[in-house]
């Protein structure tokens, strides 16, 4: 009893009635640039992590290190923003590793989620890149991953799904899919 009257506490000072819906955030799409690779967003705020090409001083991608990660920060001020310790290590940020011995060519993945390999790779425009993976099976240059969470904890979020959009390079039509992450 003490819980449905909390709710019905919340629900009269936030202006809901039981039957009505807040309106569904609109999600907006960040700006791109010349390092653009894709972007991610959850259904838990607008915010989005940006994934980019990281050059070092010569304009050159930098092996070492090469994506640049960062919030846009929309459900506050739109500032960007380092991501955390603890996000960076245990989950939007990646584990990359050369592919194949090529010096600009590597295999990435998700510290949260190993089972899905993506690909940063030259493009054939100059200083160029872009990351493939997997899309509806088709080899596709991802562009954005949109996450419906579904409750959970802050360690272990449930996921709904998980949806992968970006173009097939073939003929530059959208792809899409959504999947649930395999455990």
């Amino acid at each position: 009893m003490l819980k449905i009257c909390s709710l019905l506490l919340l629900l009269l000072i936030s202006g809901i009635t039981p039957d009505e819906n807040p309106a569904p955030k609109v999600f907006p799409i960040p700006p791109t640039n010349d390092n653009s690779l894709f972007y991610l967003q959850r259904s838990k705020n607008t915010n989005a992590i940006i994934y980019e090409v990281n050059r070092n001083e010569d304009g050159n991608l930098d092996p070492l290190n090469p994506i640049k990660i960062f919030w846009i920060r929309y459900a506050s001020d739109s500032t960007k923003e380092d991501l955390s310790y603890i996000q960076s290590r245990y989950a939007y940020g990646l584990n990359v590793r050369p592919y194949n011995g090529q010096k600009n060519a590597f295999v990435i993945h998700f510290v949260s989620y190993d089972k899905k390999n993506f690909f940063l790779l030259p493009t054939a425009t100059p200083k160029k890149y872009a990351v493939f993976t997997n899309i509806d099976g088709k080899m596709a240059e991802l562009k954005k991953i949109f996450i419906k969470l579904n409750g959970g904890t802050f360690w272990f979020p449930t996921i709904e799904y998980v949806e992968m959009t970006g173009k097939d390079p073939a003929n530059q039509q959208n792809v899409a899919e959504r999947f649930l992450p395999k455990r």
